[in-house]
């Protein structure tokens, strides 16, 4: 019998994504945390149209070796190679819903975004990079890449060990520390703050989005932009 799969994060994100209830009908006792983050995910603002601002470079990265859903090394900059990259790191245990969870519901939005507009898509990657090597094997995030449906191109990346993947976080600036018991035993959880970084095709990390800033259509609008080059912004900023 096939095993089924449904660790916390995906349980979580599936919450967000196919809310039991409709608004209307939810109870007093609904989880509060769910109700924000999914007014989170449509947020009411307008994003200013792409091309009609600049996005600095705050930092580059360099190449680092990841492990494909096959079990397949693949690197960096070989899956960034002229695109603009999405990079949220993540890892399938964890539960809470404004975490990693947001991430993947976020970044499912940008996926069907672009699946709608095939030329930007062609110069766009998604990438999710679990930081728990040790349970995130290449087939749990197989599975997980199973569940979410990517239209685009959406990868799911891990390492060989953990001690693999120290240098991407170091690198990216991403901290993510175990949790450990009283009694010394890991609690399966880590400490980490929600960062999802925009690459652009020279690997210069354009912008870094946290809850506050995670919208979909925003996002859309930065990949646009630093794909853009600078006759471009010329034409969209002239009077």
């Amino acid at each position: 019998m096939k095993r089924v799969f449904r660790p916390l994060f995906l349980t979580a994100l599936l919450s967000l994504l196919f809310p039991p209830h409709s608004r209307a009908q939810a109870t007093p006792v609904a989880d509060p945390r769910v109700s924000a983050v999914q007014d989170a995910l449509q947020p009411q603002f307008i994003p200013p149209p792409p091309g009609t601002y600049t996005l600095p470079t705050i930092d580059t990265v360099t190449d680092h070796l990841f492990l494909d859903t096959a079990g397949k090394p693949v690197s960096l900059f070989s899956l960034t190679k002229q695109k603009a990259a999405l990079i949220s790191f993540m890892y399938t245990s964890c539960a809470d819903v404004g975490g990693c969870p947001l991430a993947a519901a976020v970044l499912q939005q940008i996926d069907r975004l672009l699946s709608a507009r095939p030329e930007l898509a062609k110069q766009a990657v998604l990438l999710s990079v679990s930081f728990d090597p040790e349970r995130d094997t290449p087939l749990r995030l197989a599975e997980v890449q199973e569940t979410l449906q990517p239209r685009s191109d959406w990868r799911f990346l891990t390492t060989a060990t953990s001690a693999d993947m120290q240098p991407v976080l170091a690198d990216f600036h991403q901290p993510a520390v175990k949790l450990w018991k009283e009694d010394g035993n890991w609690s399966g959880l880590f400490r980490h703050v929600l960062k999802v970084y925009l690459l652009d095709a020279n690997h210069n990390v354009r912008n870094i989005y946290s809850a506050g800033l995670l919208n979909a259509q925003l996002v859309l609008n930065d990949i646009e932009t630093v794909l853009q080059k600078p006759n471009d912004h010329s034409a969209h900023n002239s009077p």
